[in-house]
């Protein structure tokens, strides 16, 4: 389904479906998880039971193994065993001599008396000398081709014994001859025990039946249960496969097949595989079963899992019909309203609930119902602007008549020659130019240190030349703008209150240099200071010029006194560098 259909729909409809829909992936995921780890917790605990009980069967096979290699070690304490071994060579080869080879066979048949699973066993002199011992008379003559030909000693067993040094060596099969899989062999070297020369090899055929012993009776609930001995080497190939099986109790049609995916491609196939290594012999003894028999529990658990999941679909979409219901209700309520005030109906009567709907419900409700009162807000506003802009404008036309008379004023004064008059009408005049600043509320910095100028000038002429004032600005800031009536007033400050009550003369030194975005500025004086910096926050001024910049500018801005008694003062003025586009046509900060 589209998305776009669905937000077609309604909200109750949108609910029922989201609802239903998680639900139902919740169910299938839980389901599908449930199915998984009870098949995976089925083969963990299968491979855990049969790897105990591998290692028991291990243990079996070992215990039948060490007798046999025990008995084989007997031969080596054998006085007339060793001796006609030793001494083997003196006859032609490849045969030993009479009485040699009674005594090879009084020993083997010892040996073989005692163990019931041995089936014949071999001896062979480092000179090629044979003696071939057997329980059954129709495998005598098994042995006469190596009589003949005198290759006994080319088989691949001979290295294997070599490397082991006169340890016991357990292979999977039959050395000599082919017995259909009947016999494995175990090969050696035989060392003197007293002087450590090599003497020749001893073969033990063993009948693969002691190995029925190991393993229990088959687990009949399970059908494809099946236990396999091998052998794993370095290198694999499906041709030496068959060679490297030592023991298999299932279907023969099935041994290659199960053989070839334990040492292929062990667990990532059909058959779960649990194994354990034997000591003694280097085999691994493996249990093996399919999979999908072994996983009929769990799909048992699956089918119950589907139905569980079937009923709480059935009871989730119930419940996803009622909260649905419940949820839309409000928002019915809520769009009626919403009519209902698009119709002009400003007054809101109904009553929402506390859920978050509600809640919104509530807020415009509120919102509706004042909004009368917020319009009338606005006209009272708008009302007040419009006083501000006529006082502004009454204060701008003030300024201008002022600045007229001024102009009078100088003329007259240079008519009759009043050279100090006219100077100091001029510098007023000037001062009162500069303020008007054509109504605009910024002005360029050069033209207020013009301003400031102009009025230390015509407090010079009234104090006889008491104060001197030092500007030092960088150059770049005299084209910057910032907002008027900052520093004259600022500067005004310094000398009624700072200056003129102190004795002699004094100075005021003006400040100004740009730090990344910001202009800053310091007034800093050598008047008579002030002891109490919190009574500056009474002074309609300096709480004027504070409201304007913190209106013009933002609240992070401010003005910052710092004075020490009969030392001076010094007033910081940190403003930011004025972009263009940051002002709107009335001045205002964007």
């Amino acid at each position: 389904m589209k998305l776009s259909v669905i937000k077609k729909r309604t909200i109750k409809e949108q609910v029922l479906f989201a609802m239903t829909a998680v639900a139902l992936l919740a169910i299938v995921t839980l389901g599908a998880a449930i199915f998984s780890l009870s098949k995976q917790t089925i083969e963990r605990n299968f491979q855990s039971a049969h790897t105990h009980n591998l290692g028991v069967s291990s243990n079996i096979i070992e215990i039948q193994l060490k007798a046999i290699v025990e008995l084989s070690r007997t031969l080596l304490v054998d006085a007339d065993f060793m001796d006609a071994v030793v001494y083997a060579g003196e006859e032609e080869a490849p045969y030993f001599n009479s009485l040699d080879s009674l005594n090879i066979e009084h020993a083997f048949r010892n040996i073989s008396s005692q163990n019931t699973y041995i089936q014949n066993m071999i001896v062979i002199s480092k000179n090629g000398n044979i003696r071939f011992y057997t329980k059954l008379s129709n495998q005598s003559g098994k042995m006469s081709h190596y009589y003949d030909d005198g290759e006994i000693l080319e088989g691949d067993w001979v290295q294997i014994a070599r490397q082991a040094k006169g340890r016991e060596i357990f292979l999977e099969r039959n050395v000599l001859f082919d017995d259909k899989n009947m016999t494995f062999s175990m090969v050696k070297e035989i060392i003197s025990p007293s002087t450590g020369d090599f003497l020749g090899y001893l073969i033990v055929n063993v009948k693969k039946e002691i190995l029925d012993e190991a393993f229990g009776e088959m687990d009949e609930d399970y059908t494809t249960n099946r236990y396999l001995i091998v052998r794993r080497t370095d290198q694999i190939s499906q041709e030496n496969i068959e060679d490297r099986i030592v023991y298999f109790n299932g279907k023969e049609d099935d041994k290659q097949v199960i053989v070839n995916d334990y040492l292929m491609f062990g667990n990532d196939t059909k058959y779960l595989f649990s194994s354990v290594q034997n000591d003694i012999s280097g085999w691994e003894i493996v249990n093996v079963i399919e999979k999908d028999e072994l996983s009929r529990d769990s799909s048992y658990i699956g089918w119950i899992a589907l139905l569980i999941g079937i009923l709480m679909l059935s009871v989730c979409v119930l419940l996803s019909t009622l909260i649905s219901r419940a949820i839309s209700k409000p928002l019915v309520m809520l769009e009626s309203t919403i009519k209902d005030v698009g119709n002009g109906n400003y007054r809101v009567e109904a009553e929402f609930d506390e859920s978050e709907i509600g809640r919104i419900g509530s807020q415009f409700k509120h919102m509706v119902n004042n909004n009368l009162e917020l319009h009338e807000r606005l006209l009272n506003s708008e009302i007040k602007e419009k006083e501000a802009e006529l006082l502004l404008l009454q204060s701008q036309i003030n300024p201008h008549f002022l600045y007229n008379t001024l102009d009078a004023l100088y003329f007259m004064a240079v008519i009759d020659q009043a050279d100090d008059v006219a100077e100091m009408v001029l510098a007023l005049s000037d001062t009162f130019k500069l303020s008007l600043n054509k109504g605009d509320k910024l002005i360029f910095v050069r033209d207020e240190i013009a301003k400031i100028k102009a009025y230390m000038k015509v407090q010079n002429m009234r104090h006889h030349n008491r104060f001197q004032f030092q500007v030092e600005l960088d150059d770049e800031m005299l084209s910057e703008k910032m907002l008027t009536f900052i520093l004259q007033p600022l500067v005004e400050n310094a000398v009624y209150h700072g200056l003129e009550p102190r004795i002699g003369s004094g100075y005021i030194r003006l400040e100004g240099y740009m730090e990344k975005e910001e202009m800053i500025f310091h007034i800093r004086d050598n008047g008579v200071g002030i002891d109490d910096l919190s009574k500056l926050e009474d002074g309609y001024g300096v709480k004027n010029i504070r409201e304007r910049i913190k209106l013009f500018y933002g609240e992070e801005y401010d003005v910052i006194f710092d004075s020490r008694p009969g030392e001076g003062t010094t007033v910081t003025i940190i403003l930011p560098v004025i972009k263009e586009e940051s002002y709107v046509s009335d001045g205002c900060r964007r």
